[in-house]
């Protein structure tokens, strides 16, 4: 007897279900120890009586919130690395929450290639602590750094899985977090590789991108104590725009005009592309207010001295909160306005350029009003 299509569809995600509870990290990982305790937080802001703003309605986190958090390391036994995705597999069976937004069809349709996998089983204990877009800045110092920083306090003695080739920032921030680069081992992103033994970090893979992670805080400060740049006059400014200019995605059509305007009211243009990481780290240190749209480059706000000033420039096909919690974090006082881009809200794309223009003369408004607030 033929059984029907729709009883075998649903035969299958029962079996794919069960076999997604089966091999999650819980129950795949021989340890599992508690990395710290992320408070709970929300997007209220505390710092100023807000009825000292104009427009408020444009600030879009008023309701979000975010329970506490418990980040945690996992230990896992021989097991396959697909470095490409970022995602392990046991007995042939993916592991499907060690990744970072990897799911549905995709992720159940990755397999071990067994006869491509290279066996790395002789480097022993190895340290997972990036996701599948280790190459994107904010992904590297929101995720990877953060674990790499709570892998190296840990006080275990192993070895650092890291893309190959490491880019020459990347290698900057894993020597200013004071990694020996001997103990660095490279993966090849388009290899699976089988693996003895792995301490798998979910900060690597973003559990703490909406959670205040203290782990976080103590990394940044790490690489703060280790720049080995002078300060130097052209590098210390007191407000400053992170520039877009050069930028792929999300480009806004009139920004030139509002460089021009922010030029006249004292801003320093950054390209933060243009300097080396050490420098960067002197500019943020130094900066009192930083304007941005939202992009990689804010996550060097994880640099900026308490109370520092952030204020973003949020597109309405992408209202993200990731730094809003880095100023949660760094105990920076954030503010954001969302900006209507023109983009088809009901097919979301966080790459789209804004179609429409940014509100120059509303952005000089609130600046006037922000600036007010600078120590």
């Amino acid at each position: 007897m033929k059984v029907p299509q729709f009883l075998r569809l649903a035969v299958r995600r029962v079996i794919r279900v069960y076999y997604h509870f089966i091999f999650r990290l819980n129950r795949v990982a021989v340890q599992k120890v508690k990395l710290e305790q992320c408070g709970a937080c929300d997007g209220q802001v505390t710092w100023f009586d807000v009825n000292r703003l104009t427009d408020t309605e444009r600030y879009p986190f008023s309701d979000w919130k975010r329970p506490a958090k418990a980040i945690y390391r996992y230990r896992l036994e021989n097991v396959v690395l697909d470095a490409y995705y970022m995602v392990f597999f046991k007995n042939g069976g993916i592991i499907p929450n060690c990744n970072h937004y990897i799911t549905g069809e995709l992720l159940n349709s990755l397999k071990v290639r067994p006869n491509e996998v290279i066996s790395y089983e002789d480097q022993g204990l190895v340290f997972s602590c990036s996701d599948h877009w280790e190459n994107n800045y904010f992904h590297w110092m929101a995720h990877a750094i953060p674990a790499f920083y709570a892998a190296l306090q840990s006080g275990i003695q192993g070895k650092f899985l890291v893309p190959s080739p490491l880019l020459p920032w990347q290698q900057r921030t894993l020597e200013l977090l004071g990694i020996d680069l001997e103990r660095c081992c490279p993966i090849n992103k388009y290899k699976q590789y089988a693996l003895s033994c792995v301490d798998y970090y979910e900060l690597g893979t973003g559990e703490a991108d909406f959670a205040v992670s203290n782990l976080s805080v103590q990394a940044y400060q790490q690489m703060i104590s280790n720049v080995k740049v002078s300060i130097k006059q052209e590098l210390c400014h007191d407000k400053i725009y992170i520039s877009r200019a050069n930028k792929e995605h999300r480009n806004l059509s009139n920004e030139a005009e509002l460089i021009e305007s922010l030029k006249q009211k004292g801003y320093f243009i950054l390209d933060p592309e243009l300097y080396s990481i050490d420098e960067q780290i002197i500019i943020f240190q130094n900066a009192k207010m930083v304007v941005a749209l939202l992009g990689a480059g804010l996550a060097n706000i994880g640099f900026c001295k308490p109370g520092t000033i952030i204020y973003e420039l949020i597109p309405s096909h992408h209202d993200n909160q990731c730094f809003l919690v880095m100023s949660l974090q760094g105990k920076l006082r954030y503010w954001a306005d969302k900006f209507d881009t023109g983009v088809d809200h009901n097919r979301p794309d966080h790459l789209s350029a804004w179609v429409n223009e940014l509100d120059i003369p509303f952005v000089i408004k609130r600046l006037d009003e922000l600036e007010q607030f600078i120590k």
